[in-house]
């Protein structure tokens, strides 16, 4: 299980709509999908007609409020609810949304208070409870997380404590690289502090205006949000896609898999799955790739490495897999320093 975090610092930037899309682009590559709606404020997930249940179904708000009526993790399953299957693989979605969304779910939404839940209530045994309840009873290849923007209480739960990665959506403007410059050193912080976990970055571009960029302009501020947030490049650019399909929230890996959003989307999938090494297609990926520099951009920056050989963690995860063996050793033979 390979969970990751979709986090904007501002919004506007489409960061449901790109969630949203990855999950179903991985579910049509045959991957077990589950999406969980942490934007509890303004919660979106079952607002697509593919993911939408069938009546209001509890999620995040209930299963809080439940523990801390009864001081016991309740039953992940009463709160997610099945998306279906999609495409020809076997692949599926499930959902885990805000809540009901009825007319008592802002009031038990304004009683969670999550800083006395971690401090006195046992919060962080609850959320780890919750991710260990995903993998024994849904057992998915990949948990999607859907982050509220900005600086919040949750933000720590869904940046730092549950995923793996964190996929950092942003429009290249001040505003953004001001805000996100705290949230990317916290979430870097975790690997040598506190939870001591190394937690990959991955930097998207987003709504970026399709046009000529005679004056720099762009180009400039890419480099700033690269040399101050300490990465080598983008893993993807979306681009501003004007389609009136957006206003009914169609997922373009679906409905229009042709597309230019669609193979940003792709693309995003593939830098995703490189990096879990428990994935078979994500182990080839990276060795596709392997030793390329911009596999480790932080080092550039002087900033913590993932640990350990990731030859030796892939070669470990697939023991019995000759033709990962072998590209795994063939690998090691062409970077092996000469003696």
């Amino acid at each position: 299980m390979y969970v990751i975090t979709f986090y904007s610092f501002k919004g506007g930037v489409g960061r449901t709509m790109a969630l949203v899309n990855v999950a179903a682009q991985l579910a049509k590559m045959g991957r077990k999908v589950l999406l969980v709606d942490f934007d509890l404020e303004a919660p979106g997930l079952e607002t697509f007609d593919h993911l939408r249940p069938p009546k209001p179904h509890p999620g995040l708000v209930e299963y809080v409020t439940e523990y801390r009526s009864t001081w016991r993790a309740p039953d992940v399953r009463d709160y997610i609810y099945s998306a279906g299957s999609v495409g020809k693989k076997g692949g599926q979605l499930w959902v885990m949304p805000a809540g009901r969304r009825d007319a008592t779910y802002q009031s038990a939404l304004a009683k969670i208070d999550w800083i006395r839940l971690y401090r006195d209530e046992d919060g962080f045994l609850l959320l780890e409870d919750t991710k260990a309840q995903w993998e024994q009873e849904y057992k998915p290849d990949y948990v999607l997380i859907d982050s509220r923007t900005g600086h919040t209480d949750v933000e720590g739960i869904c940046t730092r404590q549950l995923p793996n990665a964190v996929v950092v959506l942003f429009f290249p403007n001040e505003q953004n690289l001001v805000g996100l410059q705290d949230v990317c050193r916290r979430i870097r912080s975790e690997q040598t502090s506190g939870l001591e976990k190394y937690i990959r970055l991955h930097y998207v571009m987003s709504n970026v205006p399709d046009l000529d960029d005679e004056d720099r302009i762009l180009r400039n501020i890419r480099e700033r949000f690269q040399e101050e947030l300490g990465y080598q490049e983008e893993d993807v650019i979306i681009h501003h896609y004007p389609s009136l399909r957006l206003l009914r929230q169609a997922i373009f890996v679906l409905d229009q898999p042709g597309s230019r959003l669609t193979k940003e989307y792709r693309h995003l999938v593939r830098s995703l799955m490189m990096y879990n090494w428990e994935d078979r297609k994500g182990a080839e990926l990276f060795l596709d790739d392997y030793p390329l520099f911009t596999l480790f951009p932080d080092k550039r920056f002087g900033l913590p490495e993932p640990p350990g050989d990731p030859l030796d963690q892939i070669a470990k995860n697939f023991p019995d897999d000759e033709e990962i063996q072998r590209r795994v050793n063939e690998k090691r033979r062409r970077t092996r320093t000469p003696g």
